[in-house]
């Protein structure tokens, strides 16, 4: 084998011990976090069938599903056909979110299910894109949602149980940006976007107002055959955007005839002045540019990152059509996702939380000393050390004893009875 057979695929990671450790103790604080909030831990499986994946509106991650082969005789059918196309030798694919696979779970479940139902799910998740910094392809989601409530109470409480939930994670430095998917219509329809063939064009270049110039994005729209007269339109109406010079007033809104329009001011006003009330003013802000890329999402959309940072760490909204497309019967629903990798590389790529609590390994002889002595005394230092565990001792003691220490453990001893001595390792 080369020794790039060894490495694994492109896009994902081994996670070593000491890593791993880390992670662990950033999953029992947000799984902590979660169950005190009253949300309750379901799992669903990687694997989806390729139906359901498809056609859910999740933006470009349907073209990044990880598609699986059909098997055996099913497989062979298809290849004879002669005319089979990628989808016909699939049936299933992995899930590119939590979402889609919650929402296939409550519409089998609704009927045994509370409502609302508060839940959360921690899970991998898989994309066929290109790696970048912090953005892999096999990568762990961190989902709240709340099913089956309409009210703007839902998204209160998922910003809240969020920014609380990070905050017991010692991060400090962060904003949520809220926004509403019926107040981007109605951006769209004032700059002339008629036609819902581009209004997915328009959203695209909405979300890149912070990322690219304005005359880039209008020649960009202009080889999508942009009428002129709605381009010129557009740039004004985004210039005004990025220069807060032409914002959206949410009061005024309220007052609008656009009935959508108008309720999804009274119900961001409302959301925004709630999660203030609780949490304080810096914590969240009105973003009229925020777009985010699923297009199942019907209301209200969030994210949180770091104040005057480019990067997200966690977002999401609500999709209230998504269950139906299972059920056929349309169900309230609105989830709020932290990227688990990017919270990781931002603000744990480091020492573990503070109270993790000791490690110490108990060295002893296999050919002297009695096993069942030494496990036996084991558990009377458990008492004070939160791991310990029994290693025989090797005859490169510091070797063996740097190699424990690269995975976790800060204290060691060797094995006296009672006289054993365990000391911090230098």
């Amino acid at each position: 084998m080369s020794k790039d057979g060894f490495l694994p695929p492109a896009g994902t990671r081994d996670i070593e011990p000491a890593a791993a450790e880390i992670r662990d103790g950033v999953v029992y604080k947000i799984t902590s976090s979660y169950k005190k909030y009253g949300f309750n831990s379901i799992e669903t499986p990687s694997l989806e069938k390729l139906e359901n994946l498809l056609g859910k509106k999740g933006g470009e991650n349907e073209k990044l599903i990880f598609k699986v082969l059909k098997r055996g005789e099913e497989l062979k059918n298809s290849l004879g056909s002669g005319t089979a196309q990628e989808n016909d030798l699939a049936d299933f694919g992995l899930r590119y979110d939590l979402t889609v696979p919650l929402a296939r779970y409550y519409a089998h479940y609704k009927d045994k299910l509370p409502k609302p139902f508060k839940v959360f799910q921690i899970g991998n998740v898989w994309r066929a894109e290109r790696p970048q910094k912090s953005r892999y392809r096999q990568f762990t989601q961190c989902d709240i949602d709340i099913i089956g409530d309409p009210a703007p109470n839902c998204e209160i409480e998922l910003i809240y149980v969020t920014c609380k939930t990070l905050q017991s994670l010692e991060i400090k430095n962060f904003e949520v940006r809220i926004n509403d998917r019926q107040i981007l219509k109605k951006i769209s329809l004032d700059c002339g976007v008629t036609d819902d063939g581009k209004y997915r064009d328009f959203l695209i270049a909405l979300d890149k107002l912070d990322k690219k110039s304005l005359d880039d994005i209008i020649e960009e729209l202009r080889k999508k055959d942009f009428e002129e007269a709605v381009l010129s339109n557009i740039k004004n109406v985004f210039e005004g955007l990025k220069t807060g010079k032409n914002g959206i007033d949410l009061q005024a809104g309220s007052s609008s005839s656009d009935e959508k329009y108008a309720k999804a001011c009274k119900e961001l006003s409302k959301i925004i002045s709630s999660v203030k009330s609780l949490l304080g003013n810096e914590v969240i802000r009105f973003d009229p540019v925020l777009v985010r890329g699923m297009d199942y999402y019907t209301g209200t959309i969030y994210e949180v990152s770091e104040i005057n940072g480019s990067m997200s760490f966690g977002g999401g909204g609500r999709y209230n059509n998504m269950i139906g497309s299972f059920s056929g019967q349309d169900v309230s629903a609105c989830g709020f996702s932290l990227g688990f990798e990017r919270i990781m590389d931002s603000f744990f790529s480091g020492a573990p939380l503070s109270g993790g609590g000791s490690k110490a390994a108990l060295l002893y002889s296999s050919d002297k000393d009695d096993y069942c002595a030494v496990t036996l005394f084991s558990e009377k230092l458990k008492e004070k050390y939160k791991t310990v565990s029994i290693f025989d001792r090797q005859k490169n003691m510091s070797n063996q004893l740097a190699k424990l220490k690269d995975i976790g453990f800060d204290s060691w001893g060797i094995y006296k009875g009672e006289e054993t001595v365990i000391s911090k390792m230098e």
